[in-house]
C-alpha cells in the first residue's frame, strides 16, 4: 500500500497535501493545503494530480477545515480546532487535491 502506514506516500494520506502535491515535494513545511503564490506552473501541476486521482482512486471522503475562533473568555487565546477527515457527501471536494486514504479500484489495485 503506498498510502498506508509505513508506505512511501504515507504523508498525503488524510490531509490536504495540495501545496505538496504542486510542488512535487515531500517535505512537512509543504503538506498543507495553502495554494497561494504558487506559479502557473505548479498549479497546472496541481490540476494534473487532481485528475489522476479523480480517475483512479474512489473518494472516501474530504478534510474537513476549521478555523480557530476565541471562545469569548478575555484571555484571547484561540479555542482548539483540529483538522479532520469525515465521510465523502454527494457533492464536490472542497480543494482539487485533497483526499483522505484512497483505494485503488479495477486494475489499479492488483497493481498496488
Amino acid at each position: 500500500m503506498f498510502y498506508g502506514p509505513g508506505g512511501p506516500y504515507a504523508l498525503f494520506a488524510g490531509k490536504d497535501a495540495s501545496r505538496a502535491l504542486a510542488k512535487m515535494s515531500f517535505e512537512d513545511k509543504d503538506l498543507t493545503g495553502d495554494i497561494s503564490g504558487l506559479g502557473p506552473f505548479e498549479l497546472e501541476a496541481l490540476q494534473d494530480w487532481e485528475y489522476k486521482f479523480m480517475s483512479k482512486y474512489v473518494k472516501v471522503g474530504t478534510i474537513k477545515k476549521t478555523v480557530p475562533v476565541t471562545d469569548g473568555a478575555s484571555n484571547g487565546e484561540p479555542a482548539k480546532a483540529d483538522n479532520v477527515a469525515k465521510p465523502a457527501e454527494d457533492g464536490p471536494s472542497e480543494s482539487p487535491a485533497v483526499k483522505s486514504e484512497e483505494t485503488p479500484t479495477g486494475d489499479d489495485a492488483k497493481n498496488e
